[in-house]
């Protein structure tokens, strides 16, 4: 059985969504656990009306203290071999449960990654795991040992985030030894990810979309004390990514540095679309960027960019061009709003 563990948060308008996704499922053998995290509109009585359609689904509630409490609270009570978190806003694809299962029982595999649907600003970017030359659905991979292969597909998919997240995946209960951090807000699923990557031999990876991911433009005006914050957590995100390269015997290539950098950059991007930071604040909070560019070290000058934005505004940001960046950043964000307008 899979326990499918959904936190539910404000999620009044997506909930039923979600939920109904999974109902539907190809794959029968489900439980469905709702975890109210005590929400402060209809979420919980709209969790607890679903149950009442579905002797799958079942409501656990709790007091709110977060996302990661509530992924734990779901590990705890969850009856199934197999463990699946989806986000409340999401919706799955119907044969996703069955398309993950089929790959974790032919490979013999410890976790499965799966491919998804990223809708950004009414697009819908179809994101795929790329580990090696695809000639078939289903390409697994040793986490553990001497293959070159193997150390070379483990970089390629922490470079794409497919490390990131925990809802395009699908785990063994038995071998989640560590929870979900309660002491982050920004980075968990990464660590909690490595944690389980520690104890585990096979992973699998499918090309096939599991997770309808939606991101919109909430959550890209931050105030500047939120964004400022940002900074040690991703500092601490950075120190933990190469330990665990290191625990793994594994050149890391340079990628912490890299994913630190193009955090970094996506924050003073999302800059631009903050119009309640001054000029000079925003001058400001580019310096301070800066000084966490700078505690990077060596390996921080010289990070892996694929964007040609990215590019741009790295070059005149490490040489202190504050100036030039928050034009550049203000450009994009223009360009940006056009393209959204167009559709």
């Amino acid at each position: 059985m899979i326990s499918v563990i959904v936190p539910v948060y404000k999620s009044e308008k997506t909930l039923r969504r979600c939920v109904e996704s999974l109902c539907c499922q190809t794959y029968k053998d489900q439980e469905i656990l709702l975890v109210v995290d005590g929400p402060p509109d209809g979420s919980g009585i709209l969790a607890e009306e679903l149950a009442k359609e579905d002797d799958r689904i079942r409501v656990i509630n709790q007091k709110n203290q977060g996302v990661s409490f509530a992924r734990n609270r779901g590990i705890k009570e969850a009856k199934g071999e197999y463990i699946r978190f989806v986000d409340s806003d999401d919706f799955v694809e119907k044969d996703s449960n069955e398309k993950l299962f089929a790959a974790m029982e032919k490979t013999d595999a410890d976790l499965v990654i799966g491919g998804f649907h990223h809708l950004y600003f009414n697009r819908d970017i179809l994101k795929k795991p790329q580990a090696g030359v695809y000639q078939r659905e289903n390409e697994s991979f040793v986490k553990r040992g001497t293959s070159l292969r193997a150390d070379e597909d483990f970089r390629r998919l922490y470079l794409q985030g497919f490390f990131n997240m925990p809802w395009n995946k699908l785990y063994k209960k038995e071998l989640i030894k560590k929870e979900f951090p309660i002491d982050l807000n920004l980075g968990e699923d990464l660590l909690f990810n490595f944690f389980y990557m520690k104890g585990i031999e096979r992973i699998t990876v499918i090309s096939h979309p599991v997770c309808n991911y939606i991101q919109d433009d909430r959550g890209t005006t931050l105030s500047t004390k939120k964004r400022v914050d940002k900074i040690p957590i991703a500092l601490r995100l950075f120190s933990e990514t190469e330990a665990f390269f290191k625990e793994l015997h594994m050149d890391d290539g340079n990628m912490p540095a890299s994913k630190t950098v193009i955090q970094f950059l996506d924050d003073l991007e999302g800059l631009s679309f903050d119009g309640s930071v001054t000029k000079e604040e925003k001058l400001a909070i580019i310096s301070t960027y800066k000084k966490a560019l700078d505690e990077l070290g060596e390996k921080g000058k010289n990070p892996i960019l694929q964007q040609l934005d990215y590019k741009i505004i790295f070059y005149f940001w490490k040489k202190d061009h504050f100036r030039t960046v928050r034009l550049l950043i203000d450009l994009r964000g223009f360009i940006v709003r056009i393209l959204k307008k167009r559709g």
